[in-house]
């Protein structure tokens, strides 16, 4: 059986504050500058108008049309790849 809590026993309940205050808020002494938006969704970072992020599906899909442009004959599969990424970048 535990022992009873006695009155300023070191069982005794300690004191709760009816209410916590909130911490005052902290505001930063200059206003930090606004960064620009750009015209399309995303993170936020200026963009080149009309450039556009090369996926990995964007580089399978070009060297699959470069495979099929041989004629389907056999290659360099990797040769394909860089090639693709290659003229991807390029705008071609």
């Amino acid at each position: 059986m535990p022992p009873s809590p006695k009155k300023n026993s070191k069982f005794a309940p300690a004191a709760i504050p009816a209410k916590i205050p909130a911490p005052a808020p902290v505001f930063p002494a200059t206003p930090a500058p606004i960064a620009e938006r750009s015209e399309f969704k995303g993170s936020g970072k200026p963009k080149i108008p009309g450039a556009r992020t090369i996926t990995h599906e964007d580089i399978a899909r070009r060297a699959y049309d470069i495979y099929a442009s041989r004629g389907y004959a056999a290659g360099d599969p990797v040769a394909d790849w860089h090639e693709a990424e290659r003229q991807l970048k390029a705008g071609l």
